[in-house]
Order: C-alpha cells, then structure tokens, then sequence
C-alpha cells in the first residue's frame, strides 16, 4: 500500500516533472490549441461590453418568498449552487477568451472558490468558508454528498469540477479536473484529493455523483469538453490531446486517490451531429452528465448532437443506447438535463442566446423540452415549456430570457431561468407542462470594478437552482446578487 501524498505536494511535483521533461527534450510541448470559450462564455463576453439601460430591475415574485438573501462578500461571477445538511455551497465561474489576446472572467484570491454558507438559520444565513480551488481557475459546478463506502464513509465529501480560466489551456502549469474535501465540519474543510484532465482541455465542466449500490462504488459522471482540437479547423467534439472523449467516469469511493474508469465521445458512434442549424452549428461537446439514481445510465447533453444515453451496468465499457433528435428547424443547444426514473422522461434544458438564428429555424430563446425516453433507441419529444419572455424575438425586457439548469422534485421542475429568474414547473401531465410559481430577484450591478474586464450586465442572472427536500427551501444562485433563499407559499 503507497503512502498517501498530500494533493498539493502532488500537483508541484507534476509540474516539476512537466518542466523538466520540458527542458530535455521537450516531450511534453504542448500543442496549439485556440483557446475559445463555450458559446455561453462567449455570449457572457459580448454582454461584458454591453451597458443595459431597460428591463425589468426591480424583481417579482408568485408562489414564492423570500427567506433570506446573502452576498457573499459582494464578490460577483457566482456560479451552481449545491445544499448538504443545513448549508449551501456556491461556486464561482470564469474563463480567458485568447481570441483577443486579454479578456478574462477569472476569479483571483482572496474571494474565489466555493463559498461554504452555514443555512441552518435559513433567516439569518452566515458564510463560515471557502473551498479554495488553485490559482487561474474556476470552481463552477460543485456536488456535495455523505461517502457511503470507502474509507472515508460516513464523512461529508465536496467535489467541485476546476476549469483553467487564468491563462492557455495547454499550460500544464495550470491544474484541472476535480476536486474533493472533506466538509463533515463545513467551517474547517479540508483538501483530500485532485484528479488533473491533463492537456488540453479546460477541465471538468459539469457533473454529477452518484453511489453504485450494487459495485460498493462512488463515481462523477463528468464531462471535459475539449472544444477545438488540435487546430483552429477542426470541429468541436473529438478527442483531446490523450485520446479521451468528452465524458468521464471518475471513481472517487476513495476521495483522496481519485482516477478516471472510462470516457466516451460522440465521435464513437460516427458524430459530431450538425445539420448546420441554429447560430452555432460547429457546436457539438459534451456540455452536462446526467446519471440515473442507481449510478447504470448517464445522459449526456451534447449541444447540437441532442441528449445521448449512455449503459454503464459496466462502467470500464460505456454503451451507447440512443439519443434524441433536434427537429430541422429547432436550434439546438442541449445544455443539461433531468432524469424521472419513475416515468422514463428526460427534462432537457436548450441554452440557446439566439432569438432570431436565421431562415427556418424556431425563434425565441432556450427553453425546457420533455422526452419520452421509455424506449432507449427511439427518444420522443412529448412536452416543452417556454417562459412568456423566451418566445419569440421581442425585447420585453432588457436581458437573456433562457432557461439554464433543471431541478427535479417529484413531478416539479425547478428551473434556472437566468434573467427570469427561478420557474417552476408542474409536470404532471407531462404532454401540458404548467408554471405553478416564479421568483425574479432584483438586478444588481456586478460587484467587480468597471475598470477590471470582465463585468457582467447589470441584469438578474439566476445560475442554478437547488430544492432541500427535507426542509422544502429552495437556494438560488445570481451571478450577481449572491445567494437567495426561497420558499413556496402554494404548499
């Protein structure tokens, strides 16, 4: 059995080996790779040079309450929201745009990293830490759960996806991939465990964690784009630089020697899958993981590709079992997704900027769409749901109008609508999906300095939502604002 190696000593001496092999010989140059955001990102740069004088400032709400609203520290660039026992975790997002030599949404210490808020008193909410991610990244998505085996079960486990955001992605200087502390006390955590994505894509974008009951195993169903690579033609959606693909299992029952089991891209099944439709057409990564309950399914939001379901009853050897098809004039975009397990439908989330994509292609932007998945190998879109601000290509006010994340609680969709808000969305009868309640909050202006790059548009900006199915409170996340805690008056 090898001694464990603090993470931190192990990241310094892989960039000791990088040097050095660089030095002799240079074994490990690092490839040229065009350094392009995501389509979200780069949405999210445009709007950094945009000032937004209308719209609706002042916030609403129907069904919904406030219990409590915290800022974090006035920071900005907040990220997903995760709730565990009491208190809510935020991460923080950023990324660098080397089109243009220096535009940059990265977070810099002191105030970076997934702010840890004790919510035990819901009405008087009070950070107590953060979980500080390595310098030039970005911890954006975030997942909390109790280790149900291994040798640290019992204790509470923060995992949260890191994403370079400081600088090229082929520097090797510059660690990406997951990270993992034990938060069983919220207000002291500490750091077990890295797994690094390596060279040279930007790291764990999205995920999720679920426990194989049947295997006594814990995994993160993640996704690493790789974007472009190797060169500045090549389409999205193929292997980076060590022959992965987009989809990674991760193995973390032991969250301090986290390792990879298997990956996946599009490109095993004959993808990418773009009929040149919509506003990003080349677009086709693997953008969000959505696992079954019992861990043997994955379905991957594959932008332009659609929702691909993935069999894991193996998980050294992923299947593909089917995917969804856009319609011809639909513009694509799958961004994330829930599973009902119970009835065998898919809530998709479309992240779609674009009102007006072209000739032929639906208006409007992003909105929920429902799929039949009982029959894996021949998914049927059955319901869809928009916000009356994401039909069509009117400004009924300033901001963008599409939805983001999911959140499923029974037979209610929680969703993320970023400038409107937080939706929910009964499901009963999936075929007539109807909005039972909302919560806009007030826009603020981004905390960070006009003089810094890198400032959002000073419009509500709701990231990420999340239900705690003991209590019924709901946590939103602003980009903006901070955290927002709700609660439904319609019980």
């Amino acid at each position: 059995m090898s001694a464990h190696v603090p993470p931190a000593m192990l990241r310094a001496f892989a960039l000791g080996a990088a040097m050095l092999l660089a030095v002799n010989g240079g074994v490990l140059a690092a490839p040229s790779v065009r350094d392009e955001p995501l389509k979200d990102e780069t949405h999210r740069l445009e709007q950094a040079k945009t000032t937004f004088s209308g719209g609706n400032k002042g916030g609403s709400a129907w069904n919904m309450e406030v219990v409590a609203h915290h800022e974090l520290g006035g920071r900005g660039f907040n990220a997903d929201v995760w709730t565990h026992g009491g208190f809510a975790y935020v991460g923080h997002w950023g990324f660098t745009d080397w089109a243009t030599g220096n535009d940059r949404f990265c977070p810099t210490p002191p105030n970076n990293g997934v702010a840890v808020v004790d919510a035990t008193d819901p009405e008087h909410p009070t950070m107590v830490s953060r979980l500080q991610n390595p310098e030039g990244t970005s911890a954006e998505d975030v997942v909390v759960y109790t280790a149900e085996s291994g040798p640290l079960a019992g204790r509470d486990i923060a995992a949260a996806g890191i994403q370079v955001c400081g600088g090229s992605r082929s520097d090797l200087s510059i660690p990406r991939g997951l990270q993992l502390w034990d938060v069983t006390d919220p207000a002291n955590p500490v750091e077990l465990g890295f797994w690094d994505s390596e060279c040279c894509a930007r790291g764990v974008h999205e995920f999720e964690v679920e426990h194989r009951a049947d295997l006594g195993r814990t995994f993160a169903y993640a996704t690493v784009p790789t974007s472009r690579y190797p060169d500045e033609t090549t389409p999205s959606g193929y292997r980076d630089a060590d022959g992965e693909g987009d989809f990674r299992l991760i193995d973390i029952t032991d969250p301090t020697v986290p390792f990879e089991t298997s990956d996946w891209g599009i490109q095993d099944i004959g993808g990418p899958f773009s009929d040149g439709q919509g506003c990003d057409p080349d677009s086709n990564y693997g953008h969000g993981a959505e696992p079954s309950a019992d861990g043997t399914l994955v379905f991957l939001s594959y932008w332009d590709s659609g929702f691909v379901r993935l069999d894991l009853s193996d998980p050294a050897n992923p299947a593909f079992a089917g995917r969804t098809v856009y319609p011809a004039n639909a513009d694509g975009d799958a961004h994330s997704s829930q599973w009902d397990e119970d009835r065998q439908l898919l809530f998709g989330a479309d992240e779609d900027f674009c009102k007006a994509s072209g000739s032929g292609i639906e208006k409007g932007f992003g909105y929920m769409r429902i799929y039949d998945y009982s029959d894996p190998a021949a998914p049927v879109q059955i319901g869809a749901y928009r916000t009356p601000n994401s039909a069509g290509t009117a400004d009924q006010a300033a901001g963008d109008f599409v939805i983001h994340n999911n959140f499923l609680v029974g037979t209610d969709v929680y969703s993320s609508w970023y400038t409107d808000g937080v939706r929910v969305v009964d499901t009963t009868n999936p075929a007539d999906p109807v909005e039972v309640a909302y919560f806009v909050p007030p826009a603020g202006d981004n905390p960070v300095k006009p003089s810094q790059r890198g400032v959002l548009s000073n419009t509500t900006q709701i990231w990420g939502v999340v239900v705690d199915e003991v209590t019924g409170l709901i946590y939103a996340s602003d980009m903006n604002t901070g955290l927002w805690i709700l609660r439904r008056t319609d019980a």
